[in-house]
């Protein structure tokens, strides 16, 4: 198929930047396609028959569902993608794009579901990892301890390369969304478990983090973030512990950074936020000052 011919999302996927936004952002189109026109895929839509209304409904029922401004807004960003690229390739006229162009996001909190582990429950999940027979078990070991001790999200950790790793100087250098690098430091617990994994993977260049066929036979092909997802929901349930999600590692990173007194735009920073409001959402030190405030009233 050539360029001309491929439909307003295609060509919203291919313009994004990052491999993870198109996969993420592919996923919402599909889901979009059903509830628009009932098509199975984003490419059966005919997208010359989007309009301002249609959009506005759809927002009303993703709402009504219980998703978050958050979530819905990413809908909306989605669709304002196709409607410029259905504009341009003349399937839509002016009009009909700048009416879609001016729906106003969705204002509200988003809510942070999930929880912070406490330490006796990181260091329960890492060490029975860490106990396990062979290079799973390590590489599985040291995946759960940078996802919590960088703070990482899943795609950032598959997408890690052995050069990012600066064993010497202590630090992680991190491709964030949008393809925003940062660079965090390690702790020295971290560095520990890290250098197990890597006595067992080798220095050979490639991704840090390798597949495993059975037998525990190492292959030079990074894991995806489905893969860290399973590895993290496997661990929790063999080591006993409550549930857990990959994001409460990175939440847990976040929170006893903020309880520890630390700055929130250096918290910000280090998690890879754009909006400060976003690593604001970690921050429960208030809601612990009112219960306690609370506790202390007499009575």
């Amino acid at each position: 198929m050539s360029f001309t011919n491929k439909t307003a999302s295609e060509v919203y996927l291919l313009s994004l930047q990052s491999t993870q936004s198109r996969v993420t952002m592919a996923s919402l189109l599909n889901v979009m396609a059903y509830k628009l026109q009932k098509k199975k895929t984003h490419q059966e839509v005919d997208w010359s028959k989007l309009h301002y209304e249609q959009i506005l409904i759809l927002m009303s029922e993703l709402s009504e569902s219980g998703k978050s401004p958050a979530t819905i807004n990413v809908y909306l960003s989605a669709l304002k993608g196709v409607a410029k690229e259905a504009w341009r390739k003349k399937n839509i006229d002016v009009e009909t794009y700048q009416h879609i162009k001016e729906i106003k996001r969705i204002k509200g909190t988003r809510s942070i579901k999930g929880r912070a582990l406490d330490l006796d429950e990181l260091n329960q999940l890492i060490d029975y990892c860490m106990a396990q027979d062979g290079v799973i078990a390590m590489r599985d070991a040291a995946v759960i301890a940078l996802v919590y001790g960088a703070g990482l999200r899943r795609h950032e950790a598959a997408g890690l390369l052995l050069s990012d790793v600066d064993i010497e100087n202590a630090t992680l250098k991190v491709l964030g969304k949008g393809n925003k690098e940062r660079v965090n430091a390690l702790h020295n617990r971290i560095l520990e478990i890290l250098e197990v994994w890597l006595d067992e993977r080798g220095l050979a260049p490639g991704p840090l983090f390798l597949r495993a066929r059975k037998g525990n036979k190492l292959i030079n092909e990074p894991i995806s973030g489905q893969t860290i997802y399973d590895i993290i929901i496997r661990r929790y349930k063999e080591a006993g512990l409550k549930r857990l999600t990959p994001h409460d590692l990175r939440r847990t990173f976040a929170t006893k950074l903020l309880e520890n007194g630390e700055d929130v735009f250096l918290v910000q920073d280090l998690m890879g936020h754009s909006s400060v409001e976003t690593t604001k959402n970690y921050d429960r030190r208030n809601e612990k000052a009112k219960k306690k405030a609370a506790q202390a009233l007499p009575f």
